[in-house]
């Protein structure tokens, strides 16, 4: 990806930023975006982003002084006002959820500015599967029907949904600790619930999908709706999720970059199943498709027509060309330009890929 021309401060020199991270595997994919973009990227991470030190696009990396936690802390705030000062840091981004936690909450004490990030109350209700589930209700946006529990022994006690069904903690990402209750071992399944609350919804059949937003005082300025599987980075149109995502932006008045996660059926009925009121895992594949989210907070960043991807559109991944012969003979300069992306940075994924860098 070129550098962009806006990540310049004066005298044509790169925009430097700071990039605060307390995990490894995304903020990784951040810190790529932002190099994308033009930018010198340092690093203020603690123990579990330690790897990122690694990345050719990491211009330095500093340990944090306390672990960031998502909480306010004073210490935290003093490291990053001194890295501003002494560096000249122009935009300070957080990499993952404790980080965008920790930033909201320290913003008032900073000294340069962060990129842009909803309240701390919005962030909290959006964070919040059970809130966000709520929320979807009021809005008129389709979700699995929905049940909270304090603890397990509260889920045995009043365990009469249908099944299937699929157990959640209420604030992690991604898969982690999700325990499907489908009937059967219902006892050891139920031992893996080791976290409280519990959010229990119904199973939706279909595929997993999502979208990501950039907003600005309420306003959706860059959309992608995306599918992934088999090694290929897929967009589509997503009418109805864009409408649905515009009326909860204006809602929340929201500023800052959101990734939403969803089941859609067979008769394409789309059901939200949480928000992500952060950067998000697959950041990287929607730059490759058109749209750098880390970009687009950047000083000097317009709004573009370009940043709204409403069409089909794939991208292949090494293992997806692999499993799709014939798309050699149609290799497309998105396909290129991620294996560039890829080939240009060869240690951090080599290592991600056979378990040191977790």
């Amino acid at each position: 990806m070129a550098p962009s021309v806006l990540a310049t401060a004066a005298g044509g020199q790169r925009l430097k930023v700071l990039l605060v991270a307390s995990l490894y595997k995304l903020p990784y994919r951040v810190l790529r975006c932002a190099a994308a973009a033009g930018t010198e990227v340092y690093v203020l991470g603690d123990r579990g982003a330690h790897g990122l030190r690694l990345s050719r696009h990491c211009r330095q990396f500093f340990p944090a002084n306390n672990v960031i936690s998502g909480l306010y802390d004073e210490t935290l705030a003093v490291q990053i006002n001194c890295m501003v000062r002494d560096i000249g840091i122009a935009v300070v981004l957080p990499g993952d959820g404790p980080s965008t936690r920790a930033l909201i909450a320290c913003r008032d004490q900073l000294s340069a500015p962060i990129f842009p990030l909803p309240s701390l109350e919005c962030f909290d209700r959006l964070n919040d599967k059970w809130k966000f589930t709520r929320l979807c209700g009021e809005l008129g946006m389709r979700h699995p029907a929905s049940r909270r529990f304090d603890d397990a022994a509260d889920l045995v006690t009043g365990c009469d949904f249908g099944l299937p069904a699929v157990a959640k903690p209420l604030s992690l990402s991604g898969d982690q600790g999700f325990v499907l209750l489908d009937g059967t071992d219902t006892a050891e399944r139920l031992r893996r619930i080791n976290y409280r609350p519990i959010i229990v919804q119904e199973f939706i059949p279909g595929e997993d999908i999502g979208a990501s937003i950039f907003a600005r005082s309420g306003e959706v300025t860059a959309f992608i709706a995306h599918h992934y599987g088999r090694g290929i980075y897929s967009t589509f149109p997503g009418d109805t999720i864009f409408t649905d995502l515009e009326r909860l932006t204006k809602h929340l008045r929201l500023d800052g970059c959101y990734n939403f996660d969803m089941r859609r059926t067979a008769a394409n009925d789309i059901y939200y199943l949480e928000c992500n009121p952060r950067f998000f895992f697959k950041i990287d594949l929607s730059m490759i498709a058109g749209v750098n989210f880390v970009a687009l907070g950047l000083p000097g960043r317009e709004p573009a027509a370009s940043d709204m991807i409403r069409c089909h559109s794939r991208v292949y991944l090494p293992k997806g060309l692999a499993g799709s012969p014939a798309h050699w003979l149609a290799v497309s300069r998105k396909d290129l330009a991620m294996a560039a992306h890829l080939c240009s940075d060869p240690l951090p994924p080599l290592l991600e890929s056979i378990g040191v860098l977790t």
